[in-house]
């Protein structure tokens, strides 16, 4: 043998890790057909002669994991790890344990769900057929003072307990008759337990996990709780996402069923999600639906570990005798560092911030989601409109870096990319796409830099952005244009809205191209830049050609299109913006500022008439109180934002939430551009709405904190600005 590769045989051999992934027998290689089993429970005992100076466990439990070392859970996470492309990227967790081993005997135990990796529920986007999909197995390392003692392996015990069902759509079944007593401690008898098997790999690569990890971050008591035809109805009062905490006192054998409801009814009481059509998606087993049978050892607690939920109302029945004690809301969303917050004079809009902030977080629980019932599916046109909001409220760069490596992970070879990710395999390609929901790419890393400053999340992600160029460039039609995908979704009265879709989508194109030049010249590709601006001017040209017969006409003039003229600079001087800006503040007049737009336009109308000189234009869309709008759903209830203007479908969805992140760009002034990124230089410029008396923005960024506050004095504003040492004004 050849002594070079014989040494880096060698080299490589000592790298692989010790741990193998192990899992059931009876559980292994499974189909979209194959029957929905009970939870795999795995332990193992081992000797500790010294206490050790360091001790760490790496450990990746699919699709879920919890990890007990002596009965006690290892952090507090949940939903862990986070989700990814799991035949790409798979991650595992770092524990550090110094401080629990000592000298003696104990006890390693893991339970794992299916979450994401073992999505067997049926459902119109096809997760149950994902190429990576298999029964739940753990990958365990513990290392000792540098040293690998204990492994994940063949002689590991496994078995089942009180986890009978989990279904990240469905909900989960737990029979407290049937959880092991002590099963997670030294000197439990497993001698009835099988030997684990080793299993194959999820097929992606093992790494750390690098994103925030899903928690508890709020426990909310029901702020009423009544019973009606022998069920019990909690009101938690918000909605919210995460799941229910029971106490309970019951004879063996007494079941629990909680469902979880998001909307009421006319009447107040809670209304079925059939009628807002929510189960119309998954189309197998139960919906939002969680059980618990008691072991009648007094009183009982219990919430679900593998699944989560959308809910205000939970709507509690049991079969059997027993009694509830209690029941609490545990709000679940990825951990993220809240860094800024507004205050202002309208009670309507902080109510409405609020729940644009509760949506926000319930809308991350791992990716950033649709909503956190039918589909918690991570669409790339709701996280590219959320993300301003996202990064001026929170710490939030990392967890969307996780998901924009998803992305990536599901790119096509020719740079196509899905509307949802993850993806199950083929859903979203070739539909319910386009540059409007693709430019997630684009401009998710773009506002992390202009947050940040971190040019390294740019050079992470160009690459792939030129890749899905080439793709447009594939898909351009003969006359310069762009005729694919979703436009201005959900406008009143119409899903798919009013908006011409070639002409949206060659907008689009033209803008994340100009984003993409801009970005090239910042990482020093000055020919990159020029050829990706001279590509930009050219599809904008064509775009003129085809949809600007008069200088303030734009598409159909709608509202959205004349707004995206404007935002996206398609104009070509100052005298047809004027124009154009003038037509789109007619027309928001003239309709008594309702919301006549989808999900663009609630974004692009506010900020074009905002800069261009209709400050009061673009309060009036936020504030007016009627239909179709978003004060409306306050008075209608709203909690949180709702995914139409009617209320017709789910009652938590993001993509109408630009509007907090309007409020510190435009009643803040706070406009962050490459300047403040790479120099922490700023221009504080608020505008002044007549109808708002009192504006106050905190914002926390790598330069230094920055606050605005402004109110009126007899009818003048009076603006007091402070900044970290780090920030140059200008």
């Amino acid at each position: 043998m050849d002594p070079l590769y014989a040494s880096t045989c060698r080299e490589m051999t000592a790298k692989f890790r010790q741990a193998r992934f192990i899992g059931r027998e009876c559980a292994t290689g499974i189909t979209w057909r194959s029957p929905v089993l009970p939870a795999p429970y795995f332990r193992k005992e081992f000797e500790i002669s010294s206490i050790p100076r360091s001790a760490q466990i790496r450990f990746c439990g699919l699709g879920y994991g919890e990890l007990y070392l002596d009965g006690e859970k290892l952090g507090d996470a949940v939903l862990s790890p986070v989700v990814s492309i799991y035949d790409r990227h798979t991650g595992f967790l770092r524990f550090d344990v110094t401080t629990k081993l000592t000298r003696g005997r104990h006890t390693l135990a893991a339970r794992l769900g299916n979450g994401w990796y073992n999505t067997h529920t049926a459902d119109v986007w096809h997760f149950d057929k994902a190429a990576w999909r298999d029964a739940p197995k753990m990958w365990l390392e513990l290392e000792v003072d540098g040293s690998v003692l204990l492994a994940s392996d063949e002689t590991w015990k496994a078995a089942s307990g009180g986890i009978q069902f989990d279904g990240l759509r469905n909900g989960e079944h737990f029979d407290a008759t049937k959880e092991p007593d002590g099963w997670m401690l030294n000197g439990f008898d497993d001698s009835g337990w099988e030997s684990a098997y080793l299993v194959a790999p999820p097929g992606g690569i093992l790494e750390e996990q690098t994103a925030p990890p899903c928690r508890v971050v709020r426990r909310i008591d029901a702020v009423s709780v009544t019973e009606h035809e022998g069920e019990i109805i909690a009101d938690f009062g918000e909605n919210l996402t995460g799941w229910c905490e029971i106490a309970v006192e019951a004879d063996p054998g007494t079941e629990f069923i909680i469902r979880y409801w998001e909307a009421a009814g006319p009447d107040g009481r809670p209304e079925s999600p059939e009628l807002n059509h929510l189960t119309d998606f998954v189309l197998s087993g139960e919906f939002q639906t969680d059980h618990y049978i008691a072991a009648g050892k007094g009183v009982e607690i219990w919430h679900p570990r593998f699944t989560y939920h959308g809910f205000r109302y939970a709507l509690i029945s049991r079969k059997g005798t027993g009694v509830l004690r209690k029941v609490t809301a545990e709000f679940i969303a990825s951990d993220m560092r809240r860094i800024g917050e507004y205050q202002c004079s309208s009670h309507d809009f902080m109510q409405l911030t609020a729940c644009a902030l509760r949506s926000y977080q319930g809308n991350f629980t791992g990716i950033p989601t649709d909503c956190p019932h039918r589909e918690k599916n991570g669409w790339t046109g709701d996280a590219q409109l959320a993300a301003a909001t996202g990064l001026f409220f929170f710490d939030a760069a990392a967890n969307y870096i996780h998901w924009l490596d998803m992305i990536c992970d599901t790119q096509r070879p020719n740079g196509q990319l899905a509307s949802i990710v993850p993806n199950g395999g083929s859903w979203g390609f070739n539909c319910a796409s386009g540059p409007l929901w693709d430019c997630a790419l684009v401009h998710i890393p773009y506002e992390i830099y202009l947050h940040t400053g971190d040019e390294t999340v740019l050079q992470r992600y160009y690459p792939n952005m030129l890749r899905y160029f080439e793709y447009l460039r594939s898909r351009t039609l003969h006359d310069g244009t762009i005729n694919f995908g979703l436009a201005d979704w959900c406008a009143p009265g119409n899903v798919g809205g009013n908006v011409d879709c070639r002409f949206a989508s060659t907008v689009y194109y033209s803008h994340i191209m100009e984003i993409a030049g801009r970005i090239a010249a910042l990482l020093n590709l000055p020919e990159d830049r020029r050829l990706l601006m001279e590509r930009a001017a050219e599809v904008k040209k064509a775009l003129r050609r085809v949809f600007h017969p008069a200088p303030e006409c734009w598409g159909g003039n709608t509202p959205t299109e004349l707004a995206l003229a404007l935002e996206f600079e398609m104009t070509e001087d100052e005298t047809e913006q004027k124009l154009a800006a003038a037509k789109l503040a007619q027309m928001c007049a003239a309709q008594n500022f309702t919301a006549q737009f989808g999900i663009i336009g609630a974004k692009y109308v506010p900020r074009a008439l905002a800069a261009h000189g209709y400050i009061d234009y673009a309060w009036n869309l936020f504030t007016q109180p009627e239909y179709p709008g978003w004060v409306q759903w306050l008075r209608r209830g709203a909690t949180t934002l709702w995914e139409t203007w009617e209320g017709s479908s789910s009652r938590n969805h993001i993509m109408f939430g630009d509007f907090p992140a309007f409020a510190f760009e435009y009643l803040g002034g706070i406009r962050l551009d490459e300047r403040f990124a790479a120099a922490g230089e700023l221009k504080i410029a608020p505008l002044y709405p007549a109808g708002l008396g009192r504006f106050a923005a905190s914002l926390q960024t790598p330069h230094g904190v920055i606050k605005v506050e402004w109110h009126r004095v007899q009818g003048i504003p009076e603006l007091k600005v402070e900044t970290g040492e780090g920030i140059t004004l200008l």
